[in-house]
This record gives C-alpha cells, structure tokens and sequence, in this order.
C-alpha cells in the first residue's frame, strides 16, 4: 500500500537526490490530496444541509488540491507548495470573514504555517517565514476590520456545532501529519548523523592504528635492514682480507644466508601491503595444491627432514582468496619447519582442512618446541618474536592475522612450552 501510495503522489521515474527533499515533495502531495478531499467534503456536507454557501470556493480547493497534486507529481514541487498553500489560505479567508470566526476555521491558518516550514525545509525558510507574514496580515485584517469578501451569513446552531467539529479533527489529524514528518525528519536525520559518526570514529581508530604499526614499522624495518645489511658488509671486508679459501667459502654461505633473510623480509613487506590494498576476490581454491606449492618452496628453502601430514578429504570444496590462503598456509607451516624441536625422534606437522555449509576449518599442528605463556599475549604483533632461537622478522603471526581478518575470519590458537603449537583459522563462506 505504501508503494502505491507513493506511486499516486510522485511519477515513478521522477528521481529526486535528496532524500529530504524526497519526504517534503510526499508531503506537499498528501497537502495537495487532503485539500482535494475537504472540498469534496464540504461540498457534500452543505448540499446535505441545504446550504447554498458560496460553492465555488470549495470548487477553487479542489481545482488547486488536483492542479498542486499534478505538478508536484511532475517534478514541479516549488510550484506545488505555492499553489496548495496560496489556495488554502485564500478559502480560509473567504469563509473566515464570511462566518465571523464562528466556525472556528482560522484556525487552518496555523496549520499552513506550520506546514509551509515542513515543506519548505531550512534551506528555504524565507518562503515560509514570508507566508506566514501574509497569514499574519490577512488574520488582523479580517479580524480587526471586519472585511469581507463575501456578504456575511448566519448558521443555525447544530450546524456551527458540527462544523467546529469536523473542523477540530480535521486540524488536529492534519497537524498531526505535519508533526510526525518533521520528528520523523529529524529522527532519521539524527539516525544518519549518528551512523556517520560512527563512521568517522572507526576511521579515526583505524588511522590511529594504522599510524602506530606505520611508526613501528618504519622503526623496526629500517633496524631489520640494516642489521643484514652491516654484517653482510663484515664478511665483505673479512673476504677481502683472508687469504684463506675455506674463509671464504664460509663468508660467501654466511653472505647467501644474510641475502635470503633479507629477501624473506621483503616479501614479507609485499605480502603486508598486497592484503591492505588489494580487495578480496573468492574463487574456488585447489587447497591441496596451495599446499603443495607451500611445501615444496619450504621443503627448498629450509634443510629439514620435517615430517608433513595432510588431511584434507577429497570433496573438499571452498571458495575464498588464493592468495591470501597462500599466505596463511606459508606462514604457519613456515613457522613449523622454523621451530622444530630436533630433539625428538620424528619432528612432525599435521594439516587438516574441513568445510561445511558456513565455513572453512585449517588446522596446523607441530610438536615443535612450542611458544612460553608469557608470550601469548602479544603473539600477533608485529615485529614480536616469541622465541630466542628466531630466525624471521617477527611479522609472519601478524601477516597471518591480518590476512585472517581480512577474510572476515578468526585465529586462535594453543601452545605449550616444550610440547608444540595448535594454530585454528576458521574462515566463513
């Protein structure tokens, strides 16, 4: 009913871009039909009471109700509000000097002014603000002189009574009307001011955020850099020193380790800028696959005879970022090979993956050497690094994470000293 509604007061394809400006051309609408209404209304109601009252006034209300209603249907919506309003007050004047204000319909004038304010908004107050001056000057000069347009008439008693009557509620629905737009106005303006708020004070968190991890970043990235950076220039001039080739050849491994440390960290830059910047996109993922390439880039890149368990049942289907999965899977299972505990007999990791109808379940598990509690606080952070035998950056757990949220999924995880560590991603659908 509402759609229809909306339909009859404004053309369907009529686009209107404010959607207060939207409200007020419903509004003056409702005005143009209500005042259509009354003087079919009154029309009946004096040919009932054989009352030969001056029926071209009611003609003229009707005859701008419709011609209002049209042009604000149209898209005419300044010309609309003159029309309803300047027809309303004219038929309140001829009929309230007419009576003698006994039929109480001056009090209409009230309800013009206040709707002109409600359709013509803030930003066009001077219409209404000057409306309500003419209102003023029209209410005294009939009611102080005495003027009228019309000879004055007599009414018998019942019909001053009923006419009062149906004057009040029609005042008092009308107004009614009025008032509920205007809070409704103003609560959804409230509601719109208030979610932009919200807005603004998550933006402003997330800046905040970001500028601390930038300053961290900058401090800790620089120092990580230039750390490789010194002591590959050591080995340089220890090189260049020696005579000895076995000196040498041991410069150079210590060089290519430093390089491959250094080469890690930078990728590990890339991976945190490409998951700030760039947008998710879903697709279906080959999981196993994803895991293999992990595998074997670890399996190259690191001397270890780690013992790797995949369970991931043959149906298993999911969509969501390959890339990003990528960069989860790399890192938590990088961090298996890293802190392995070559103590035990068989230094192990266990991948298991589940799907279901609301989301993805990647398990990682080692009986590695395992993370202290009184690291598991700030195990996420950047550049923290959890363990002294650490040989990363500090920013794979915090790659992990934030590649996790992005997702819109959750990391948890259990660890004990000596033991191993249990990482849980459940990403959704």
């Amino acid at each position: 009913m509402k759609f229809k509604m909306r339909d009859i007061l404004l053309r369907k394809d009529l686009f209107i871009a404010s959607q207060n400006n939207f409200k007020r051309a419903i509004l003056t609408g409702y005005l143009a039909l209500l005042s259509t209404l009354v003087g079919v209304f009154y029309t009946i109601y004096h040919t009932a009471y054989l009352i030969d009252d001056a029926y071209f006034g009611y003609y003229i209300l009707m005859t701008g109700g419709i011609s209002s209603l049209i042009l604000n249907r149209n898209g005419y919506h300044t010309i609309a509000k003159s029309i309803v309003l300047a027809i309303g007050t004219f038929v309140i004047f001829l009929f309230t000097t007419k009576s003698d204000f006994v039929t109480d319909a001056h009090f209409y004038y009230l309800i013009l002014a206040m709707s002109s304010f409600a359709i013509f908004g803030y930003e066009n107050r001077g219409f209404a603000i000057g409306y309500c001056f003419i209102v003023v000057i029209l209410f005294w000069v009939s009611f102080v002189s005495g003027f009228s347009m019309l000879p004055k008439a007599g009414y018998p008693e019942a019909y001053v009574k009923s006419n009062q009557l149906i004057n009040f509620s029609i005042g008092l629905l009308t107004s009614a009307m009025v008032l509920y737009f205007m809070v409704r106005l103003n609560f959804k303006s409230e509601a719109i001011l208030n979610r932009k708020q919200e807005e603004i004070s998550r933006q402003n968190q997330a800046l905040t955020k970001a500028n601390a991890e930038l300053d961290r970043f900058v401090y800790s990235a620089s120092h990580d850099m230039r750390a490789p950076l010194t002591s590959m220039l050591g080995l340089i001039h220890i090189a260049r020193k020696t005579e000895d080739p076995r000196e040498v050849d041991q410069c150079l491994q210590m060089l290519e380790s430093r390089i491959h440390r250094l080469d890690e960290f930078i990728h590990e830059i890339i991976d945190i800028s490409r998951n700030a910047r760039i947008d998710v996109i879903k697709q279906p993922i080959h999981l196993k696959g994803l895991l293999n390439e992990v595998l074997e880039n670890l399996r190259y890149a690191k001397d270890s005879s780690l013992q790797v368990n995949v369970e991931i049942p043959a149906d298993f289907n999911f969509d969501t970022d390959p890339a990003r999965i990528k960069i989860i899977l790399s890192n938590l299972i990088g961090n298996a090979f890293k802190y392995q505990d070559r103590r035990k007999d068989t230094p192990t990791v266990s991948i298991q993956a589940l799907a279901d109808s609301r989301g993805m379940t990647l398990v990682v598990e080692d009986n590695g050497i395992g993370i202290s509690p009184d690291h598991h606080a700030k195990l996420f952070s950047m550049f923290y690094r959890a363990s002294d035998q650490a040989e990363g950056s500090g920013l794979g757990l915090y790659i992990t994470k934030e590649a996790v949220e992005k997702l819109s999924g959750t990391i948890k995880f259990q660890s004990t000293l000596g033991q191993g560590s249990t990482f849980t991603v459940w990403l959704p659908r």
